[in-house]
């Protein structure tokens, strides 16, 4: 019996992303454990190309001598390099150039991340992105919502009545957050499930599997994990040395450049990272959970300078009795305190709705 084909439509950022790398390999994994073949489509060209190869062949020869952005083809390229190669590894991508080279498919997911919000289409291909994320190309039949998410409270008015119509041909909806169902309540008049981001839906024991120990930094000493996206304010950095100084922990911090090593890591690097930290601190939604997942301690640090996109947050906060684990909550909490079990009672149930809601929107026998 020939195994029915799903096609996974999200985000194919090409620049580093670990929540975007993370999520997809979630989807491909989900999908495939209900008997599917799987593939992702990107309508994005990858990152690094042969021209920037050579410029990067010359550079090194050169000792970055010809370049005033040395940081950049130094650490930026083996970043995106690793990434890169982390796609080839795990997960199964189809690049395309326009909708008629998307492959033929029982059924097209579209999700997770931020698939819904048009702010981001203007980075893309606008006029392409907006009919690939809403799935236009296909039939309401074939239309599924794994856990996709608009990432704002609200839509920009020039976009609600495109979203109105096209969100109109979908039989049913999941979503990632609270905002999201209010978003297509108020377009459709219909509700939506709120359901897990993907990569809740695997286990520790899973993300093992893609675990890598990272080279030149040693994570058997006890070690505080950064992980912040808009930067740190001064409140994180006063936070941050009293912790060490208390807990006799090194400070690792992703995404500084100071510590190259750490700034190049790849997703499965990461994930290792994350399940040896003594503590992690972060702006991140994915770091959190990780964290959780790991049963780490971590604390939730608003974003700096940049949109802080809570609404996620605080649907998994209030979902999995977190709200605590973030620094303005206002609530008790206890430095390296992890004791998730209740959380960990709620994800259990959280999985079976997102499989039985795949099942029964693909077809699935139950």
């Amino acid at each position: 019996m020939v195994a029915k084909k799903a096609v996974i439509i999200t985000i194919g950022d090409p620049n580093p992303n670990m929540g975007n790398r993370l999520q997809n390999y979630a989807v491909q994994i989900v999908l495939e454990g209900l008997g599917f073949e799987v593939e992702s489509v990107f309508f994005r060209e990858k990152s690094i190309n042969w021209k920037k190869y050579v410029k990067k062949i010359i550079h090194v020869l050169t000792g970055y001598k010809l370049t005033k952005n040395k940081p950049y083809w130094r650490y930026e390229i083996k970043k995106i390099a690793r990434f890169e190669s982390f796609n080839s590894k795990y997960i199964r991508i189809k690049r395309i150039k326009r909708i008629s080279d998307i492959p033929k498919a029982d059924y097209y997911i579209v999700g997770s991340d931020q698939v819904w919000n048009p702010q981001f289409y203007i980075d893309e291909k606008p006029e392409l992105a907006k009919e690939i994320y809403l799935l236009t190309f296909t039939e309401p039949a074939k239309k599924v919502c794994f856990s996709p998410s608009f990432g704002i409270e609200q839509l920009p008015n020039e976009w609600i009545s495109w979203f109105k119509e096209q969100l109109s041909t979908f039989l049913s909806f999941s979503v990632r957050e609270e905002a999201g169902a209010k978003i297509i309540k108020e377009l459709t008049n219909r509700d939506a499930i709120v359901t897990v981001d993907p990569t809740l839906m695997l286990n520790r024991e899973s993300w093992n599997k893609i675990a890598e120990a990272p080279k030149n930094i040693e994570t058997k000493k006890p070690y505080i994990l950064t992980y912040f996206l808009s930067g740190k304010s001064n409140r994180i950095n006063d936070d941050l040395k009293n912790y060490a100084e208390n807990t006799n922990c090194v400070v690792y911090n992703l995404f500084d450049i100071e510590q190259p090593e750490l700034y190049m890591i790849n997703p499965s690097e990461f994930i290792y990272l994350t399940a040896h930290a003594n503590l992690i601190l972060t702006d991140s939604f994915h770091a959190c959970i990780f964290s959780f997942l790991y049963g780490k301690p971590f604390l939730v640090y608003d974003r700096v300078n940049m949109p802080n996109m809570m609404s996620r947050m605080d649907t998994f906060f209030e979902k999995f009795n977190l709200r605590r684990k973030y620094v303005n909550s206002g609530l008790v909490n206890e430095l390296l305190e992890c004791d998730y079990s209740k959380g960990y009672e709620v994800l259990k149930h959280e999985q079976e709705i997102m499989r039985e809601y795949l099942k029964k929107t693909m077809g699935i026998r139950i």
